[in-house]
């Protein structure tokens, strides 16, 4: 089988994409920790590495010679603080200069998918196209949107295979549980108070296994996908107010929501929405359910 070298494995994307992509590919996991039970459940080989040394990423990368790779490592945040900078440089672009410097005279080596971010579009009109001006408003999609321009600067000057994926909100299985969707549930099943903003604020969610598909499409089309910025998302945007009573109907919860308990963020993203048609294209044959039949697959734990 074709070779996965996944860095980032060990959280929430990376697990979920592991146990989507074994059957058909050859995992292995590149992370700072390691997940024993995880890797007992699925047979797949790991890596402890911090990103500290080059030559021993090179060493790694020489042994494994992955076809494809799968980078998930970064550090996420709201907070509009430009403090986070240079955390922000290390954990994004260092890490993508460090795994290209390793890499770059791999002959087998098909595709290189970087992770983006939504956030980069920023506050412009939505369904954010792939060909949109970005205008990010944060410290975070400003250094991830750096990034995606160095990884399109890598493959036009240097022919080096790269893709960038720039992802919805997701959710789904080992997800936090302070994460929104499996807070919200939490609190709706036992019945809790939720405290949030207004709610009138609108976020494109998918599910981690849908998301994973997404992904395979494009593993399955490198040729086509060297190159190229795509959304993956389900491109359908709802309010979080309309999320929240949906999931309160569908579980019977008696909790009281308190909406507008809390202001919205600095620059608030009002309505996050990724058009889609892209990663379309390339597999017509594609099937994506609504959000809310996501959702309520979700709390009836078909994907968990």
């Amino acid at each position: 089988m074709e070779k996965i070298v996944l860095f980032g494995g060990f959280g929430f994307i990376g697990k979920n994409l592991c146990e989507y992509l074994k059957d058909n590919y050859n995992i292995v996991i590149v992370d700072r920790i390691k997940d024993e039970s995880f890797l007992i459940n699925n047979k797949i080989k790991s890596y402890v590495y911090d990103f500290s040394n080059q030559e021993e990423l090179n060493s790694i990368m020489e042994i494994e010679k992955p076809d494809y790779i799968i980078n998930l490592i970064s550090v996420v945040t709201a907070d509009r603080d430009l403090a986070l900078f240079n955390d922000m440089i290390k954990s994004n672009l260092d890490i993508l200069l460090k795994i290209y410097e390793s890499t770059k005279k791999l002959s087998n080596l098909k595709l290189n998918i970087q992770f983006g971010s939504g956030e980069e579009y920023g506050n412009i009109e939505s369904p954010f196209d792939e060909k949109d001006k970005e205008v990010p408003s944060s410290p975070y999609a400003i250094v991830k949107l750096m990034t995606t321009n160095t990884a399109i600067m890598l493959n036009k000057n240097y022919n080096y295979p790269i893709c960038i994926v720039r992802p919805s909100n997701l959710f789904g299985k080992y997800q936090g549980e302070e994460k929104f969707v499996p807070y919200i549930i939490n609190q709706l099943k036992n019945n809790l108070p939720v405290k949030t903003s207004p709610g009138e604020q609108k976020r494109d969610f998918i599910e981690a296994r849908n998301f994973s598909k997404e992904i395979e499409i494009l593993l399955r089309n490198y040729k086509n996908s060297v190159g190229e910025i795509f959304n993956l998302g389900s491109g359908e945007s709802l309010s979080l107010k309309e999320i929240i009573n949906f999931l309160k109907e569908k579980l019977s919860s008696n909790s009281d929501i308190e909406f507008g308990a809390f202001p919205y963020r600095e620059n608030e993203m009002m309505d996050f929405k990724l058009n889609i048609d892209k990663i379309k294209k390339l597999d017509y044959s594609f099937e994506l359910k609504g959000l809310k039949e996501q959702l309520l697959d979700y709390i009836k734990g078909e994907n968990k």
